[in-house]
């Protein structure tokens, strides 16, 4: 039996980066692998809502959720909604259970998708969520016998990428800045940055999930690589600059006391939350897309 509860009431995730970690927290360690989504007005949206809330239990409270999936094996619902740009973005996610994505006899069954199925992960922008390797340091503490040591284990684990497109455009963006000798500068929290520095700066400043974290070191890595052939060419055009920031050829870019932090457990929503109600209207849906850098 569904809730009365309104779908409009359900919460929104307060930035982009806590809507990615919830979306992975839920795929992943929750096991909500079925899927559907897409974008819709806010005009639509609040019709489409309560459509879905008519059709599966988005709204139930989670010890109902407990005890329909363990008394009668019924499917858990979540319902996700984010504002980009002009319209909503929405993600239906559900368990393997009856009246869920995975059941052959619910409608959206024919357009539900699995998440861990190489033609079928959750995007969002410029993102990817997938199962993937990586490299996780691992230390063993010595004793006066024996002294410390670290390795490096592979796991898997879900994480969000950069899609391959936009790390081939980054790449490219690398290439052009280098050829054009636009070294650039960092920028700050009031200052944009410029060329090559800024692009790196603005890098570091992506939601460094594990997988995005491995790629932006890469990108950097190939930055130093692009810009060692082009170094001496632009010391020549910029002799001033080059004097006062440094005697390699690496210009500064070096890694050594760049930020690469990693990401702890946030907050999913602001306390108190927003609401999918206010979704819809113009002046929620602007403070929302220029506060979600974060």
């Amino acid at each position: 039996m569904h809730n009365s509860k309104s779908p409009l009431d359900l919460s929104v995730p307060r930035n982009k980066t806590a809507l990615m970690q919830h979306l992975q927290l839920l795929v992943g360690r929750e096991g909500y692998r079925y899927w559907c989504g897409g974008t819709i007005s806010r005009e639509k949206f609040p019709a489409f809502a309560e459509k879905m809330s008519r059709r599966y239990p988005i709204t139930r409270s989670t010890p109902g959720r407990s005890y329909d999936r363990i008394k009668h094996g019924k499917a858990v619902v979540h319902f996700i909604s984010f504002p980009v740009e002009e319209k909503i973005q929405w993600w239906l996610l559900s368990d393997g259970g009856t009246g869920g994505l995975a059941d052959d006899h619910m409608e959206d069954s024919k357009v539900a998708k699995d998440a861990m199925a190489a033609d079928a992960h959750i995007t969002f922008g410029d993102y990817v969520l997938l199962y993937a390797s990586k490299r996780e340091r691992r230390e063993v503490k010595g004793n006066a016998m024996s002294p410390s040591k670290t390795f490096y284990k592979d796991l898997s684990t879900w994480t969000w990428k950069m899609r391959g497109t936009v790390v081939k455009e980054l790449r490219a963006s690398i290439e052009e800045c280098c050829s054009r000798l636009q070294l650039g500068f960092d920028g700050g929290p009031n200052k944009q940055g410029r060329g090559l520095k800024g692009l790196l700066s603005t890098l570091r400043r992506r939601p460094l999930f594990s997988g995005i974290r491995i790629q932006v070191r890469e990108l950097h890595q190939d930055a130093i690589q692009s810009w060692r052939s082009h170094h001496n060419a632009w010391r020549t055009k910029n002799p001033s600059e080059a004097a006062a920031i440094a005697t390699t050829n690496d210009a500064g870019l070096s890694l050594a006391g760049k930020f690469f932090p990693t990401l702890g457990k946030l907050p999913v929503y602001d306390n108190p939350p927003k609401t999918m109600r206010e979704l819809c209207t113009a002046d929620t849906h602007r403070e929302s897309v220029d506060g979600d850098n974060q």
